[in-house]
């Protein structure tokens, strides 16, 4: 009976009845809790980003309108798990979006006159500390990012302030230094923990650098890890047409392979261009 819900006029009443319906009705839905959808909300924003990636590369936008569906279905069941203890619902969701954007746009919606991007930026930082006047240092409240957007976060809330390099050459006579400080532990046998610390330390540097640069750190090894997965899907096509046993095979006749994939779609991908 699935008219029940797609005979309703409007978008919002759709998917506020199909929560309600899978809710009541779904053995799985009816399981679920705050702690158990979160994992899967994480999977989703991510699945978000590649179908954005897509997108913006290929312009294919039919990826992201249906990841953007599985992320309000996310969105939609939090609040359907809110009402039910009486916290708020989607409605109030909505309601108190819109007025924080109000509340954080004076210059869109009262008298305050801005051109500038950055300009505006700064004056969203200043709303919004106002509005969380607990936070004393510029390294509160910054969300639970992925390691490598929250290095990011971090170093840009530290350069709003004169803490930066001058130059991304800075950062790179850095990075040296860094390498050779986890070289010696690796070449003295350092322990666990005093790898993972200067290890830590050479990725703090590299985000950094990138960060100088221009560059968002998260979709920059977000992309070169979907460049090795595509490469090496090659590899395992080519082996297996070739007779190869890549368990079996040296590292050498491994990368021979690699290196023949990673050209052919290197050409492949000029030719598109």
């Amino acid at each position: 009976m699935p008219e029940r819900i797609t005979d309703l006029p409007h978008p919002y009443d759709r998917v506020q009845r199909l929560m309600q319906v899978l809710r009541e009705e779904c053995p799985w839905d009816r399981e679920q809790t705050l702690d158990s959808l979160a994992p899967c909300t994480l999977e989703e924003a991510y699945e978000v980003l590649e179908a954005v990636d897509i997108a913006s590369k290929q312009g294919d936008w039919k990826p992201l309108q249906e990841e953007l569906g599985d992320l309000l279905l996310h969105i939609a069941f939090y609040a359907k798990l809110a009402e039910e203890q009486e916290a708020f619902t989607l409605g109030s969701v909505f309601d108190a979006l819109v007025a924080k954007m109000i509340a954080r746009h004076p210059h869109v919606f009262g008298d305050v006159t801005l051109t500038d991007a950055n300009d505006v930026l700064r004056q969203w930082d200043v709303i919004k500390a106002g509005e969380k006047p607990e936070r004393i240092s510029l390294m509160d409240g910054i969300p639970p990012l992925p390691a490598l957007a929250y290095a990011q976060k971090q170093q840009n809330r530290a350069a709003s302030v004169g803490f930066d390099w001058d130059h991304a050459t800075d950062i790179i006579e850095k990075m040296q230094e860094e390498l050779d400080e986890f070289a010696v532990e690796v070449q003295q046998g350092g322990s666990a923990e005093r790898l993972q610390d200067e290890f830590g330390d050479v990725l703090f540097t590299l985000v950094n650098l990138g960060r100088k640069k221009g560059l968002d750190a998260e979709q920059c090894l977000m992309q070169s890890s979907r460049k090795f997965a595509r490469r090496f899907r090659g590899v395992e096509w080519l082996a297996a047409e070739r007779g190869v046993v890549m368990k079996e095979s040296s590292l050498t006749t491994i990368d021979d392979l690699y290196q023949e994939v990673k050209t052919a779609l290197n050409r492949a991908d000029s030719a598109d261009s």
